[in-house]
C-alpha cells in the first residue's frame, strides 16, 4: 500500500464539528508552522524558498499576510509572514500558509508585486495536486454554511 503524502494527510484530516471549530479552534504552534512550511516548500516549491520570519498573533481581518521588503530581512528572503494564531481547522491553516508562500515566490523569486493575478494562479494546479485550494479570498461565512474549503 502506498504511503499517503503528508500534505494530503493533513488536508484529509476529519473536520471537527462546527461548534468545536468555533469553541476550540486549531491553534498552531511555531513548530507546526515550520513543519507545514517545510512540507509545502519540499513538495510544491522543490525547496526553492527560504523560510522567512513568521509571526503568529491575533491579527484582525486576515488569515495571513506576506509582507515584502526592499531591504533584506534575512539572507535568501525579503518577506515576513504574519499568521493569525487560530484557525477553524488544520485545513485552513495549511491553505493559508500555501497562499502566503505563493506571494513569497512572487516577491523573492519573480521580483514582482504580490498580486492575485497570473503569476499567483500559476500555482493553483500544483497546490490542488496536494488537495490545497488556491484562492484570492476565503469566506468564513460560506465555510460554516458548506464546510467545504474548496467552496469557501
Amino acid at each position: 500500500m502506498a504511503r499517503v503524502n503528508p500534505i494530503r494527510r493533513l488536508m484529509q484530516t476529519p473536520l471537527p464539528t462546527i461548534s468545536e471549530q468555533k469553541r476550540k479552534p486549531y491553534r498552531p504552534n511555531r513548530r507546526q508552522v515550520c513543519e507545514v512550511y517545510e512540507l509545502i516548500n519540499h513538495y510544491v516549491f522543490k525547496n526553492y524558498l527560504k523560510r522567512p520570519p513568521i509571526h503568529l498573533g491575533p491579527w484582525k481581518n486576515v488569515w495571513g499576510m506576506c509582507l515584502g521588503s526592499i531591504d533584506s530581512i534575512r539572507p535568501g528572503t525579503r518577506c515576513t509572514f504574519k499568521l493569525v494564531d487560530r484557525y477553524y481547522c488544520v485545513q485552513w491553516f495549511v491553505t493559508t500558509i500555501a497562499h502566503e508562500m505563493v506571494h513569497q515566490y512572487e516577491w523573492d523569486i519573480l521580483y514582482k508585486d504580490m498580486t492575485h493575478r497570473q503569476s499567483f494562479f500559476h500555482w493553483k494546479d500544483k497546490l490542488l495536486h496536494y488537495d490545497i485550494p488556491l484562492k484570492s479570498y476565503y469566506n468564513s461565512h460560506n465555510w460554516f454554511r458548506y464546510q467545504n474549503i474548496y467552496r469557501s
